[in-house]
């Protein structure tokens, strides 16, 4: 009971309690200054991810944008060319069902059709007295319109965020055998969106309404496509297109 008595004494001596109040509201304050801290930080945070979020919603914006332009300048080009009117979006629609048909990833697909969009807008820099030449084209003339693939990669590179979208631009006219251009790419070398551009861009010409002839039907188209397999086309690539117009036929 003495021992307890004096521990009571030493306790409530004025000194150790003044002491033991200092230190208690040294206490708060860094806990409350522990807590602004946390506040501040947890504003900073939720006010940087504001930031962050709005910048990506305008870098969006700007990009939707930017193919808009892009995707305007094929559909005036297209309004002067009578025989390619509608194509972009035909070989679009067609390459992502090819795509889809190979099971490539969602974003793959839209990647896809996106090229098949934008594939030929640097025909704007082709002279339409080449692009709507009834006769057979001299092999200038030809070489004149080769000059539109490197024409619009030129065109797209400044968006870089279309990734992969230009590659497969850039290779819609490579062959599955080497013979193709500008890169003379084979085989798998060829991008995967190039090399389903190819398939579509060929069907969607055989089947279209051309200056010197008639367009063939579906069924009819496929099957000439048939011996292209291999040398022009990626033989899985060709499947999935029969595979789709089946699907489409049925």
């Amino acid at each position: 009971a003495a021992h307890q008595a004096g521990a009571c004494e030493y306790l409530l001596k004025p000194m150790e309690l003044d002491e033991l109040g200092r230190a208690v509201d040294r206490a708060l304050r860094k806990r409350e200054l522990l807590m602004d801290q946390r506040r501040i930080e947890q504003m900073i945070r939720d006010e940087v991810g504001q930031r962050t979020a709005e910048l990506e919603r305008e870098k969006a914006t700007l990009r939707e944008m930017s193919v808009g332009v892009v995707e305007s300048l094929v559909t005036a080009m297209e309004a002067k060319e009578p025989y390619y009117r509608g194509q972009s979006s035909r070989v679009a629609d067609l390459a992502a069902a090819i795509a889809t048909e190979l099971g490539l990833p969602a974003h793959t697909v839209e990647q896809v059709r996106l090229a098949g969009r934008l594939r030929d807008v640097g025909r704007i820099g082709v002279r339409e007295a080449v692009l709507n030449k009834a006769g057979t084209l001299t092999d200038k003339e030809l070489e004149h319109i080769r000059e539109h693939l490197l024409i619009g990669v030129e065109i797209l590179a400044p968006l870089e965020h279309l990734g992969p979208v230009i590659t497969f631009v850039q290779d819609h006219h490579e062959r599955w055998d080497g013979a193709g251009y500008p890169r003379g790419l084979k085989g798998a070398e060829i991008s995967i969106g190039g090399r389903i551009l190819a398939a579509a861009d060929a069907f969607n010409a055989l089947t279209s309404l051309r200056p010197h002839r008639e367009p063939m039907t579906p069924e009819r188209a496929a099957v000439f496509m048939e011996a292209l397999a291999g040398t022009l086309l990626d033989p899985e690539v060709y499947q999935a297109l029969r595979r789709f117009l089946a699907h489409v036929s049925s």
